[in-house]
Formats: structure tokens, sequence, C-alpha cells
């Protein structure tokens, strides 16, 4: 499709989707709809393929022309005064393509009968582990491409399971303090961390949906002898179980007012990393995170996450894509990244935000295959939102980056420099989602 019929297209469903809204609008205010439509154009300056194209690239489109970047429409229902249920669907046009699931789940709010306030959800959701990503469709009100965190988080991190909240004032605090505790018990996420391994930390705004498959760059596998024996799959689905058992994640946060937040967690999927189904294999992969977020003098505001883990496979391939043996591909990586960001908001309408990233993917020296991933980026991004329904923004992104195998493997320099310019209109209508 011609980058400039995917607006016509974008536009073109967006109109069924509103008929939908104005439909639940007049069922009252137990049903809202919220529409969001994003169409920017991009110039970028890459000598590496996009990775929804199959290529090694960071970026998410790197041509430059007019694309159709996302149509999402964010459903809430009330179905008792304390059960709702939330559903965000979006269409995009590139990598697995067209209409897709990014959410989809119950929330039960209790009456609290005490100072704490609980919560649970049941479905498929995103942890709670974003600063970023706050705005309706778990989008950004900052910057249009995400943090290496928040855009792995989008990528490759959905449960399917029951989360559990507890939420408490500390009264001797005059309620200026908060705390809140989370965990969760979940299916369905095994292969996470497949496309971080064999594509590297990223940084966009797609979200992969429920039903995608994403694709994966082509490569030899070596054995335990250092033979290759067979060649990357063509494609990842993040969110498939491979094994029955369960992953958990866990964590907890404190807040002072609206001038700081700490937030602490562990995540870990405990994917048996020989189990294969429906085409994928089981990664175990774990991380740590840690979230700070401060308001400053001057009214500026300051974010910072951090996330370590590691991921471990050990798995065969054969031609056909199922498991053979006896020979073994040890993965035991260790990945880590990091931002910082400042932003600031003024007159309501104008917010300018700059986020500086580092990642990088380590491998044992004991591994002789060379895996390595590491680099740098800058997001300097200007927003100009006039009401709540129409909203434009500049946004200049610069990634280096290097890593090992791409001479070896793919013909390119083992260092690049990607940059992008994106202008970006968005529109939403219908009435504001809760949450």
């Amino acid at each position: 499709m011609g980058s400039l019929l995917k607006p016509v297209v974008t536009v073109g469903v967006a109109v069924a989707l509103l008929s939908a809204a104005s439909h639940a609008g007049a069922e009252g205010d137990r049903n809202e709809v919220f529409i969001g439509v994003g169409t920017a154009y991009f110039h970028s300056s890459t000598d590496l393929k996009a990775w929804p194209e199959g290529g090694v690239g960071k970026l998410r489109y790197a041509d430059d022309g007019v694309e159709a970047v996302r149509l999402f429409a964010e459903y809430h229902g009330r179905i008792t005064p304390t059960l709702s249920a939330r559903v965000v669907a979006d269409y995009v046009d590139d990598g697995s393509s067209g209409l897709g699931i990014d959410e989809a789940y119950i929330d039960w709010r209790p009456i609290p009968r005490s100072a704490n306030q609980q919560q649970v959800r049941f479905g498929a959701f995103y942890p709670p582990l974003s600063l970023e990503n706050g705005a309706h469709g778990w989008e950004s009100p900052f910057t249009y491409s995400y943090s290496a965190i928040n855009t792995w988080l989008g990528e490759e991190i959905r449960p399917l399971g029951a989360e559990w909240s507890l939420r408490r004032r500390l009264a001797s605090t005059r309620n200026t303090q908060e705390v809140r505790v989370f965990a969760s018990g979940f299916y369905g996420n095994d292969p996470a961390a497949t496309l971080l391994f064999w594509r590297g930390w990223s940084l966009h705004d797609r979200q992969t949906r429920l039903n995608d498959k994403l694709p994966i760059p082509p490569m030899p596998i070596f054995g335990a002898d250092g033979a290759v024996v067979g060649t990357t799959p063509q494609t990842v689905q993040p969110f498939t179980e491979t094994d029955h058992r369960p992953g958990y994640y866990v964590g907890g946060e404190w807040r002072y007012a609206h001038r700081a937040l700490v937030q602490l967690a562990r995540y870990d999927n405990r994917a048996d990393p020989w189990s294969f189904a429906e085409g994928q294999w089981g990664w175990h992969t774990s991380f740590e995170h840690l979230a700070v977020q401060i308001a400053l003098p001057g009214e500026l505001g300051l974010m910072a996450q951090w996330m370590r883990g590691d991921t471990d496979w050990l798995a065969g391939t054969s031609p056909t894509g199922g498991p053979v043996e006896p020979w073994v591909q040890l993965v035991e990586d260790d990945f880590e990244a990091k931002y910082l960001m400042l932003t600031r908001k003024w007159h309501e309408a104008h917010r300018v935000s700059v986020r500086y990233d580092r990642f990088s993917i380590d491998r044992p020296d004991s591994v002789p295959v060379l895996h390595s991933d590491g680099g740098h980026a800058w997001t300097l991004s200007y927003r100009f939102e006039p009401n709540e329904r129409f909203s434009g923004g500049v946004e200049w992104l610069e990634i280096q980056s290097q890593r090992d195998l791409w001479p070896y493997f793919y013909g390119v320099p083992r260092q690049a420099t990607e940059e992008q310019l994106r202008l970006q209109f968005s529109l939403r209508l219908g009435a504001p989602a809760g949450r």
C-alpha cells in the first residue's frame, strides 16, 4: 500500500469506529469509547532496513513519507458499580498489519471498608511499570517515540492472567503520602525477549497486538560444535504459552502528593527454555525495574527508569521449525536499559520533552557467538495541544548503536547512526474512557 493511501484507509476505518462510538455514547454513561488517529510525516536518515520489514534497524520507519502511524479505539463499559470492562483495539499497516486487540480485561474495584483500596484485573493487560505511557491507548503524552524500556514493554510484555493491587494513604502524613503494592500471576508470555535477543533494543511507538506475528531478522543458528545447524524463525508471537507454567510480577511504590514517586518491581515469566509450542520457543526471562518521578522547580518534571534482567534459551530448530536433539544452542544473555527525561508544559497547550536513553545486551565470554548490542539515543519533542481533540508536534530522534554480528551476517558496519525527524498530527474523538 502506498504511503499516500495509508492515511485515506485510516480515515475510512476511523469513520466506522466513530459510528460505534456514537452508538455507545447513546447508551448513557455506562459505555464510553475514545478514538485516536495519528498521521505523521517522517524524514529518516539510516542505512538500515526498518525492523517491521524484517531489517535490523531500530526505527519503525526507515523511508521518507507520510504514514498512518495508528488508529485505535478504547472502550470502557461499566457492568456494575464495582465491575467494569476495558478493551483497546487498533489498526496498523506495518509488521503484522490489520486490526488487533492490545488489551482486554475486567476490572473489579470493591467498595473500600477501610483505608485500603483494592483492585483486581483479569485478562490481558500491561503491567503498571511505565511512567511514560499513561495516556489513552497506552500512548505517551511526552514523546511520540517511547524509550527503549517502554518500547520493549510494548513489544513483548503483555501478561494474560490476574493482577491484584492495594493502595493506602498514610493518615499520619495528612494524606500527602500513599503506598501501593501489586502482584500478578499470568500465562501466555513465554517467548518474551525473543525479539529483543534477535533484533536488539529499539525506539518507536508500535505496540504489539495479541494476535501479531512480528518479523525477526534471519540469522544462522550455531550448534555446540560451532557448526551452522539452522536459521532463526521468521516470526515471533510474544504472547504464546509454551510450558503451562505461570509467571509472575510483583512490585511496590511510594508516592508523595504530586511531587514524587518511586517504584520497584520484579518480573519473571518462569518459562522453561526447552519448551516449544505453536512454533514458538520458551525463553526464561526476568528483570528488575526501578522508576522515579520528581516535580522539580520551574515547573519541570523529571522521569527516570532503569531495567536490568537476563534471558535464557536452550533449544534446537529443525528446517521445518520443530525441536530437534541432541545439539544445544545456549543463550544466557544479560540486558539493561535506562533513560532520563525532562519535560515542561506551559500555557496548558505547549510541552517540550528531552530524553536520553542507554541500552545494552551482553553475552558471557564463555559463549563464542558474538551477540552484544549497545548504544544510546537522544529524543527531543515539542507538542502543541490547543484542546482535547487536536494535537500536533515535531520530534527529533537520534540512535547511535553497535552490534557485533551485523558485519558477519548482514553485511552492514558494526556501528550505525539512525536519525529521524517526525511531524505528527493527531485527532481524538469520543468521550474520555476511564482507566
